[in-house]
């Protein structure tokens, strides 16, 4: 269930916000850890909704047992973990997601005053002398981070996730410009086709994520005749995006892909438009670029989703999604980079490294918070760029490898010809005219091999 326009906090109206309820009635619990999330922490709508399906599941499971919120312990979230993992058939880094977000919901209703000294989110010398030696039903542990400036944040998780084996790790798949190719055919052989490629383009050609894409309104374009004067197609425009959570960025996009946007608002999404008004009552066309055919209002994040992972499976794109094109996005601007910078045209300060300047600028221009959280990037664009140099040098050494094997037969040669001089000497010395005959025997024929000639007969 999601609040209309009747919902009013602190004198301001929150249409959407998601709401649990059961058939007694609202849990008010949930539904206001869910409003507190949106509204105090700036989270994205899409956010607590995802939240939420997290959280009612968990609570219906601790309704069948007759366990009440305010009475989960350790034990309790055990049995909910191995139920997800054994009978759900769930995978270990979604079990971890699911546990760390109902940590994250009780973490607040302890810091609220909901819960008292039941989730363990105290420093031992902070507590009262009656509770330090307390085990606390919930457990958590101490983890700590760096946020912005390398100030040092600490924060709380619980301890109960499982390991999740290195096997099962690095497993998404960063398309190539083939299988970006035939995403994009796949998406424009459907209806509405112009519209889900162009999303597509604007996380491959730009960078920028779902709801950054889903952002984009009309007023932000430059005007469609500045575009238009761009006659190389060189300039990079910038355009105004709100990322999740509600900040706005700034992106910069190709002269090519914001007139290809344009025609799809001339075109596609004027058709879209104009049947909303004839077939819904008092429509009024959204400033956002990307809408929905059925009701003219903005796609959702979700639906996005849908569109993206229905085409990558029938373009035969396994394990990768939407944001692995932004991660080729990535990998494209660091490899641009690194070759600016092998072809001496990309500077580097004399106090930074050169990891460090490439990883800062695609940051930068993809609104990461961490530069080194890019880093499996960049080496993956250096092994692939020493592996184009190993084959450009095979055929260049093929010849010195010849020479230098021919140069190791003649050495060899050359080595063996004096431990049989060698020996020849000490037959001589020890008078053994028969042995000495046979030896020198021995060496003429293998001087004939070397040189190319018939055995002598």
């Amino acid at each position: 269930m999601k609040t209309d326009a009747t919902c009013v906090i602190a004198g301001r109206s929150y249409n959407g916000l998601p709401t649990l309820v059961w058939a007694e009635g609202i849990d008010e619990a949930a539904s206001d850890w869910l409003r507190h999330i949106v509204i105090r922490t700036g989270a994205a709508l899409s956010s607590a909704y995802e939240y939420a399906k997290i959280l009612r599941p968990f609570l219906r499971f601790c309704r069948v047992h007759g366990r009440p919120w305010d009475g989960v312990d350790d034990e309790f979230l055990v049995l909910w973990r191995e139920k997800m993992r054994r009978t759900d058939g769930i995978d270990a880094k979604r079990i971890n997601t699911v546990l760390i977000i109902v940590f994250a919901f009780y973490r607040w209703a302890e810091e609220t005053g909901r819960l008292r000294f039941h989730v363990g989110i105290y420093d031992a010398e902070l507590l009262p002398h009656y509770v330090q030696l307390r085990n606390f039903p919930i457990t958590a542990e101490k983890i700590f981070s760096k946020g912005k400036r390398g100030r040092v944040i600490t924060s709380w998780t619980t301890p109960l996730t499982m390991s999740v084996s290195q096997s099962s790790q690095g497993k998404r798949h960063t398309p190539n410009d083939h299988e970006a190719m035939r995403i994009h055919e796949v998406a424009a052989d459907r209806e509405f086709g112009e519209r889900d490629t162009l999303m597509y383009s604007w996380a491959e050609e730009v960078g920028t994520r779902r709801a950054e894409i889903l952002s984009l309104r009309k007023k932000d374009l430059p005007k469609q005749a500045d575009v238009m004067r761009d006659n190389d197609g060189h300039v990079k425009w910038p355009i105004k995006v709100v990322r999740k959570g509600g900040a706005t960025w700034t992106v910069l996009a190709p002269t090519d892909l914001v007139l290809a946007t344009w025609d799809w608002i001339f075109l596609g999404r004027a058709d879209m438009v104009e049947r909303c008004r004839k077939s819904i009552l008092g429509y009024q066309e959204p400033q956002e670029i990307f809408i929905s055919s059925r009701t003219g209002m903005p796609l959702d994040e979700d639906s996005l989703t849908t569109l993206a992972k229905r085409d990558f499976a029938v373009a035969n794109v396994e394990k990768a999604s939407l944001h692995r094109l932004r991660a080729k996005y990535c990998v494209e601007q660091i490899q641009t980079l690194v070759d600016s910078l092998f072809e001496g045209g990309l500077k580097v300060g004399a106090t930074s490294s050169w990891v460090e300047t490439i990883l800062t600028i695609v940051a930068e221009r993809m609104g990461h918070m961490s530069p080194m959280s890019l880093r499996p990037y960049l080496n993956q664009v250096l092994d692939r760029k020493i592996r184009t140099a190993e084959a450009s040098l095979a055929q260049s050494m093929k010849s010195s490898i010849r020479i230098l094997n021919n140069r190791r037969k003649i050495l060899r040669r050359t080595v063996d010809l004096n431990l049989h001089l060698r020996d020849i000497a000490e037959s001589i010395d020890r008078g053994d005219a028969k042995k000495t005959s046979q030896l020198i025997r021995q060496l003429q024929v293998e001087v004939d091999e070397f040189n190319g000639l018939p055995e002598m007969a």
